[in-house]
């Protein structure tokens, strides 16, 4: 290679992501997911060719990291298409996660380090997202895809308009549905790695051996390779036997069974002289388990094998953000193991029904499918899964937010719902340079220079303003709040940093000065960018009687 462009591509490092993953120190909490991972997909190509430690120590180090510590159970990653801190996935579940171009190219990454490094952690964190994700991001009916896939409760996939969406995912998302065959086999000189079950056919040219794969995989258990041979060959077959795949798990070569294959999530290494005609066999058990977040063993994912359940919660709204109510969210309360009240729907492979409980204790039953083939509904695949006792614990936590919800309605003269088009109408929503938000599915409004509410008021009271933000910001936010130009409060946040709790709405009341509300009906409240700020989203804003018991 030519010397000069080496030295050119050193000019694109940004040093500020690459130093830390070096020094294998995650700093990725507040970043933009799919803006760092090509750099690290660059730095991996650089590292294949030039042979630099520090190259590869930063993608691998970036790779374990978004895949181990960031990504959740269907393998995509992030919130609002940014990272989070990471192992802190409990209260990151909800709203518009795992947006779709970042798994396409932390794919890529992970076929590339699977080709220079053969480690099972690659094979099993690729089917986990192909399986997922990826099959699940696509509508079957019309081929669109989705821009976000969330994982959260009562969500919907994020599906793109054919007509009007173009974004970057819509372009991902054409690709990685071309590149199924992808990472299914891969080669050496004298051994060939099978790493995913698909129905497929393969020519290693190379070593003039033909296979064709039929399965039923995902859905069944059992798969077939069927070998052509130019001439007898010996080489090794290296089988994946996948992490989940425990007692029942068979290989037979030619109707007779392999003994002592190797432990769950590890390779079975079959070498012999091959011939044309010769047939491997393989059984893979899927049974269930829990995969619970890192950070809250209490909020988990189904899984049947590798496959994500889904429950079903009824149909999609028409729209994000709007076209019908949020899909009531059940919780599961069981004392058992998973198998004890998860139970699988005779003659329909992955089909599986429970009973959950809404939080006025009343059952719900639930249908389950693997996510990859629910489309055009509203579901639910983290769960808070609670024993009996904690159960009850939870409906009196319930019992009293109720209470203090009942008295802040009472105390309430006026709220309005930002980012909902017909509440904000209704209130007069005016601003320069201000959008619509949402966050854990609660739409929002934020701006660059200011935007305002008019409020009706009760002047006989004392008055206060009570905003509701969002414990996560993109960058550092400074602004004021007025009431009829007049100011009655400002505002800074940082951008979340790393370890700090993240995923919560939080309030902030600020008081009413009396001369500003004498011998009025309404008030304009009114939100302004300080300096060369901007102002942080808001997701509520409520009038309330301050001389009231809340």
């Amino acid at each position: 290679g030519d010397q000069r462009w080496l030295n050119l591509s050193h000019h694109f490092d940004h040093h500020a992501v690459l130093d830390p993953l070096t020094r294998r120190e995650d700093r990725l909490a507040g970043l933009h997911g799919n803006t760092q991972v090509p750099k690290l997909l660059g730095v991996l190509a650089r590292y294949v060719y030039a042979g630099d430690k520090s190259d590869g120590a930063a993608a691998e180090f970036f790779w374990d990291a978004v895949a181990l510590h960031h990504s959740f159970a269907t393998g995509g990653h992030g919130r609002d298409e940014y990272f989070g801190p990471p192992d802190k996935l409990g209260d990151r579940v909800e709203g518009r996660t795992d947006e779709s171009c970042n798994v396409y190219n932390i794919l890529k990454m992970t076929r590339r380090l699977f080709a220079i490094r053969p480690e099972m952690k690659y094979a099993e964190f690729e089917e986990r997202a192909l399986f997922n994700h990826v099959l699940g991001s696509i509508d079957p009916d019309d081929g669109r895809t989705c821009y976000m896939v969330p994982v959260g409760r009562g969500v919907q996939h994020e599906y793109q308009d054919m007509m009007r969406s173009f974004t970057c995912c819509v372009g991902s998302g054409m690709e990685s549905h071309g590149l199924h065959g992808d990472g299914i086999y891969y080669e050496s000189n004298d051994r060939l790695w099978v790493n995913l079950y698909v129905p497929s056919t393969v020519s290693w040219q190379s070593a003039g051996v033909g296979i064709v794969m039929d399965t039923s995989f995902p859905e069944g258990d059992a798969a077939t390779l069927k070998l052509t041979l130019q001439k007898s060959k010996q080489f090794t077959l290296a089988l994946r036997r996948p992490s989940w795949a425990g007692t029942g798990f068979t290989v037979k070569v030619n109707g007779a069974v392999v003994k002592n294959v190797s432990q769950p999530g590890s390779y079975v290494e079959l070498k012999r002289t091959w011939k044309s005609g010769d047939t491997i066999a393989l059984v893979l058990p899927k049974t269930l388990r829990i995969e619970a977040t890192p950070d809250n063993p209490n909020r988990v994912a189904l899984m049947w094998g590798p496959l994500v359940l889904a429950g079903d919660l009824g149909p999609e709204r028409e729209r994000r953000g709007g076209g019908g109510p949020v899909a009531t969210i059940p919780s599961l309360v069981a004392d058992g193991g998973v198998a004890e009240w998860l139970k699988p729907v005779s003659g329909k492979a992955g089909n599986f029904h429970t009973a959950g409980r809404d939080t006025d204790d009343q059952a719900r039953e639930i249908d389950l499918v693997p996510f990859y083939r629910l489309h055009r509904r509203s579901y639910e695949i983290y769960w808070d899964l609670y024993t009996s006792e904690a159960w009850k614990k939870k409906l009196a936590e319930v019992a009293d937010e109720r209470i203090r919800q009942r008295k802040l309605e009472a105390a309430t003269v006026s709220f309005v719902q930002p980012g909902d088009a017909q509440k904000e109408k209704e209130f007069n929503q005016q601003g320069e340079e201000s959008s619509v938000d949402r966050s854990a599915g609660r739409p929002g409004r934020r701006g660059r220079k200011w935007f305002s509410f008019d409020l009706p008021i009760e002047p006989d009271h004392s008055l206060a303003v009570i905003a509701t933000y969002f414990s996560e910001e993109r960058g550092k936010r400074t602004f004021e709040i007025l009431a009829d130009g007049q100011h009655i409060g400002e505002q800074s946040f940082e951008r979340s940093p790393p370890g700090s709790a993240t995923g919560n709405f939080f309030d902030v009341e600020y008081k009413l000065p009396a001369d500003v509300v004498k011998d009025k009906k309404k008030v304009t409240v009114r939100f302004q960018a300080t300096g060369n700020n901007e102002i942080a989203a808001v997701y509520g804003l409520r009038l309330i009687r301050a001389d009231v018991e809340r």
